[in-house]
């Protein structure tokens, strides 16, 4: 008589913790990148709602911005860089892309990739 096996080998077992702990370590490792979005789209939405309506011009965009940015200690944003200001029908298109690499494991990283985008009325 044949008795059928049950359960996980530890080998098994073994390959499964791998497989979830490299995972849970890319989480970890984009944890900080998505908080420093966060602040960024917290940032451009504020500056809108500064300038909205106020006739600014991508100068005093800039400024505002700048402002934003060293109060959130976003110190790897560059202003000049990493946003992209345009005229538009009605205002000002004001874009945050930018993105960030993190060191993963060995020669392998991982790439965050962020676009958000507003419209600053004249």
């Amino acid at each position: 008589m044949q008795s059928k096996q049950r359960g996980m080998t530890f080998i098994g077992l073994l390959i499964l913790a791998l497989v979830l702990g490299l995972l849970g370590f890319g989480l970890l490792q984009l944890v900080p990148v998505y908080l420093e979005n966060m602040k960024v789209v917290q940032s451009v939405n504020q500056v809108k709602i500064e300038l909205d309506g106020a006739r600014a011009d991508p100068r005093a965009i800039r400024k505002a911005l700048t402002k934003r940015l060293i109060v959130e200690d976003l110190r790897q944003i560059d202003v000049k860089k990493d946003f992209i200001i345009e005229r538009g029908e009605t205002g000002y298109n004001l874009t945050a892309a930018y993105e960030r690499r993190r060191d993963y494991i060995a020669n392998v990283s991982l790439l965050a990739d962020f676009e958000y985008k507003v419209e600053i009325r004249r």
